[in-house]
C-alpha cells in the first residue's frame, strides 16, 4: 500500500531533481522523460523500475525514487571515486607546486630577505591553481550537485545581467 508520503513515480507529477537537487524535474512532451527546470538535464524514465538515468551527461548516471528521495542506483559503481583517480589528482596537484618549492630551494635568490622567499610563494600559487584545476575536473566528470547548481546561477545571473 502506499502511503501518501510515499508516491511511485509517475509522467504527470514533477519530483526534485537528482542532479542539482535545487530544480524540479517534469514530463517532457510525448515522451518517457524528465527534465529539470533549473540544471536543464534530462533524464529518461524507467516506471517499472522507478528509475532516472541522465542521458546528456558525459556519465549515465541513475537514480532510483524510493517514494520519497532519490538513491543512487546500485549498477552505477562508475561513479564511485576510485583509488587511480585520487592519486592521479594528488599527483596533479602536489607535483608541480614541489617541482617550484624545489627550484627554489636548490637555487636560493642572491639577496637573502628575512620575509617569505618568493619561490615559496610561487609554489603556494602553483598549489592552489592545480588544486582548482582538479577540483573543477572532478566536479564537471561528476557532476556533483552543489558545483551544477552553482553553475547554472552564476550562468543565470550572466544572462540576467546581458539584458
Amino acid at each position: 500500500m502506499v502511503t501518501k508520503a510515499q508516491r511511485p513515480l509517475d509522467l504527470g507529477c514533477s519530483y526534485p531533481c537528482p542532479v542539482c537537487r535545487h530544480g524540479d524535474i517534469q514530463a517532457l512532451v510525448l515522451t518517457d522523460a524528465f527534465s529539470c527546470d533549473f540544471c536543464r538535464h534530462i533524464l529518461s524514465v524507467d516506471l517499472k523500475r522507478q528509475q532516472v538515468q541522465v542521458v546528456d551527461g558525459p556519465q549515465a548516471i541513475s537514480w532510483v525514487w524510493d517514494g520519497q528521495r532519490w538513491r543512487l542506483a546500485n549498477g552505477t559503481r562508475d561513479q564511485d571515486v576510485n583509488g587511480l583517480v585520487i592519486i592521479a589528482a594528488l599527483f596533479l596537484i602536489v607535483f608541480p607546486a614541489s617541482l617550484v618549492w624545489l627550484a627554489g630551494f636548490i637555487f636560493p635568490p642572491l639577496t637573502p630577505s628575512s620575509k617569505i622567499a618568493f619561490s615559496t610563494i610561487w609554489a603556494l600559487l602553483t598549489f592552489l591553481a592545480h588544486l582548482g584545476l582538479v577540483l573543477w575536473l572532478v566536479g564537471e566528470y561528476y557532476q556533483i550537485p552543489f558545483y551544477v547548481a552553482t553553475k547554472v546561477r552564476l550562468f543565470r545571473q550572466r544572462s540576467s545581467e546581458n539584458l
